[in-house]
């Protein structure tokens, strides 16, 4: 297309003020296309080219002044379209603050780490940009310092070779002190893992951060190992467990599977029988284990052991009051 003619400016200019004074107060209006074409000597062809011209100059700051479109008989106007959505300032929708408070708990504490700033000011500068966070039910992200600490660490053991002395709690309770080579970091929602070679009991463990009860980073300094790979303990299993519609959101947050029904099925990687048997009663009814079988019939068996406990313990209450 060549150059646009001085002269047809001066045809917009009259064209956008009629177009201003037919809107009058009202945010639209529909004016016939006869009327434009015989007030400014325009074939059809013309006036719809004039229009997107029209459309295409008076765009800026965020909002058209006029836009206007040609459709069959009639020309369509709308006034200051998306000027008020661009003046009000950004907010977020319950699922993009969501999603940006996931995104925190995934690699958030890792950009921190790795730039050595601390969390809450990665978070401060996300609100400076989109508004306060406008979570549900005032859930805070669960990103926290402690979680930021010890990646940082980790990371910083991992960039430099160093070793590190660990106090853990593995998942039935019992404590050890480990000097271990950490080599990989992953997150795998909810918790965070190091892979690492453990030097006390001379092979390749997983640990979970959140079961560290003390870290610390010892000067001497470690060879990777190429041959070490990022796996969980071998002896792990998975449980698929169904969680009522009651509790089914709090779950999706940590990686479940939404249901048509509104229930959420999710996949529990377990250890321990007797820590996920816990876990399940925990809920009160609102968790149901699915497979493994035998895994069922043991939250099955203890929870009658606990309906017999606790009617034996109501028991010489009851003949107390009598």
């Amino acid at each position: 297309a060549g150059p646009v003619a001085p002269e047809r400016f001066g045809v917009l200019q009259a064209l956008l003020a009629h177009l201003l004074v037919r809107c009058g107060d009202e945010g639209r209006a529909d004016i016939p296309a006869d009327e434009m074409t015989e007030r400014f000597h325009l074939t059809r062809e013309q006036l719809e080219e004039h229009l997107g011209l029209l459309n295409l100059v008076n765009f800026g700051g965020g909002c058209y002044a006029v836009y206007a479109t040609l459709a069959g008989d009639v020309v369509h106007v709308e006034k200051e379209l998306f000027g008020d959505a661009f003046r009000r300032p950004p907010r977020l929708t319950p699922l993009e603050a969501r999603a940006i408070r996931l995104a925190l708990e995934f690699v958030g504490p890792m950009i921190a780490a790795e730039a050595h700033t601390p969390l809450d000011r990665v978070r401060r500068k996300l609100e400076e940009t989109f508004g306060q966070f406008e979570l549900p039910d005032g859930v805070e992200p669960e990103a926290g310092s402690a979680d930021e600490s010890l990646v940082r660490t980790f990371s910083d053991a991992i960039t430099g070779h160093r070793v590190v002395e660990i106090e853990y709690v593995n998942a039935d309770g019992a404590h050890s002190e480990r000097v271990i080579e950490p080599h990989v970091l992953e997150r795998e929602l909810p918790w965070w893992y190091v892979h690492s070679w453990d030097r006390t009991r001379d092979l390749q463990r997983s640990f979970r951060l959140d079961r560290m009860r003390s870290v610390r980073l010892l000067d001497e300094t470690f060879q990777p190992r190429p041959d070490l790979e990022a796996e969980k303990l071998s002896d792990l299993r998975t449980a698929r467990v169904l969680f009522d519609a009651e509790i089914a959101p709090w779950r999706i947050e940590r990686g479940a599977r939404p249901l048509a029904d509104g229930t959420a099925l999710e996949e529990l990687r377990f250890g321990s029988e007797d820590w996920l048997v816990g876990e399940i009663l925990s809920h009160r009814g609102l968790a149901v284990v699915l497979e493994p079988s035998d895994l069922r019939d043991r939250v099955r068996d203890r929870a009658r052991e606990l309906k017999r406990a606790l009617a034996a313990a109501k028991r010489p209450a009851a003949k107390a009051r009598s």
